[in-house]
């Protein structure tokens, strides 16, 4: 009898290669590089910004020399007086109660609040001439204490011109001064400005900056119950009472 053959077993295989997972990305990766590349375009941003608004600052509003001459601005201010504050357009006059005594030389016919119903000055203009500018709305209010102030609101303007070229001069904020009053004359002194000041020539801005503190020649006063003038050689200004004296 034949053995029973022997059981074939084929030959042991290599166990296939295991192919190792395939890398993964750091999540945060990618977010943090797109996060830094929107960071610097916004920050590269903000300096052109930054850059092209600074010059159309330095265009818009000059803070070189004011084309108009003034030989009148006081090179100093009186720091102790005290400075009112203007209050509404017809209020009552500012820093009425600073001094119970008038001052030596207070008329009371000026005192009260005064409202510009046309003012003409003579203006000259920087290496260009002198001009006529005409404008009104100004408030005057003569304190008793000896104090007055002139207040412009948000805009007073005075217009001029030379030919087809158009000047516009804008006063914004209020200037007071110290005065006195005799013989028919108010003179000025110690000025005092807040507010700003525009030249501007046929539409373009040539100056803007602060209140001058220009003090005003003596001035001529015809006054009444209702109606003042203040006359000197470049300027006359009409003005009625709004308000009378405290």
């Amino acid at each position: 009898m034949q053995p029973p053959p022997a059981a074939y077993f084929p030959p042991p295989q290599p166990y296939p290669a295991v192919a190792p997972p395939p890398r993964t990305r750091n999540p945060l990766l990618i977010p943090g590089i797109i996060f830094g590349v929107v960071a610097l375009v916004l920050v590269g941003a903000v300096i052109v910004y930054a850059a092209t608004s600074s010059g159309d600052k330095q265009t818009q509003s000059t803070g070189g020399t004011n084309p108009v001459v003034a030989a009148s601005v006081s090179p100093t201010l009186a720091e102790d007086e005290p400075t009112p504050t203007p209050t509404g357009t017809l209020g009552d006059l500012p820093g009425a109660g600073e001094s119970a005594s008038a001052s030596p030389g207070a008329a009371p016919c000026i005192l009260g609040v005064w409202l510009e119903e046309q003012h003409d000055e003579q203006v000259t203009v920087l290496n260009t001439g002198t001009f006529p500018f005409t404008g009104n709305g100004a408030y005057h209010r003569y304190n008793e204490s000896g104090r007055v102030v002139i207040d412009y609101g948000d805009g007073m303007h005075l217009r001029g011109s030379n030919g087809s070229t158009q000047f516009d001069y804008v006063f914004s904020g209020y200037i007071s001064y110290q005065f006195k009053y005799a013989n028919g004359t108010v003179t000025y002194s110690s000025p005092r400005p807040s507010g700003t000041e525009t030249f501007i020539r046929n539409g373009h801005t040539d100056y803007s900056g602060p209140l001058e503190a220009r003090v005003p020649p003596p001035m001529k006063v015809n006054c009444g119950s209702v109606a003042m003038s203040l006359t000197n050689a470049t300027t006359t200004t009409r003005l009625k009472r709004t308000s009378k004296a405290p």
